[in-house]
């Protein structure tokens, strides 16, 4: 295999791409994609969902069951993620969207006893997928 040097095109080339594709993100990507898309959707509702349907693809089950979400006072899972994106997501940060969340620890873990939320395993053919409906 060919040696890369930091001056050929090609390195340029992949180097470009890196910087135009990666996102920086806060904790465990896809706990974190989960709390995105809700304050997106919190956004594109306009208010509070009543209920929310989460589909999510099995990797992303197997990834977000164990995992802490970032400054939510150490809850885990897929509806603590949901619950931090929809009380204190910040859709214009992305996937560092609830860098914040920790000043509402209590409203999210509140919104967790009180949201109707289910959860679906789909199989759509895609390995990290996400969709979430308010």
């Amino acid at each position: 295999m060919k040696e890369m040097h930091k001056e050929d095109q090609k390195y340029q080339a992949y180097i470009a791409i890196l910087k135009e594709e990666l996102v920086p993100a806060m904790g465990c990507t896809e706990p974190i994609a989960l709390a995105y898309g809700a304050a997106l959707a919190r956004d594109l509702l306009g208010e509070m969902p009543s209920k929310v349907d989460i589909q999510v693809s099995g990797s992303i089950i197997k990834n977000v069951k164990s995992v802490i979400v970032p400054n939510t006072g150490h809850l885990k899972g897929i509806k603590a993620a949901i619950a931090a994106g929809l009380v204190a997501g910040d859709a214009t940060q992305k996937l560092e969207c609830i860098a914040h969340a920790s000043q509402k620890e209590q409203e999210i873990a509140s919104l967790l006893d009180t949201l109707s939320m289910t959860i679906h395993h789909i199989e759509n053919g895609h390995v990290f997928d996400i969709i979430i409906r308010c």
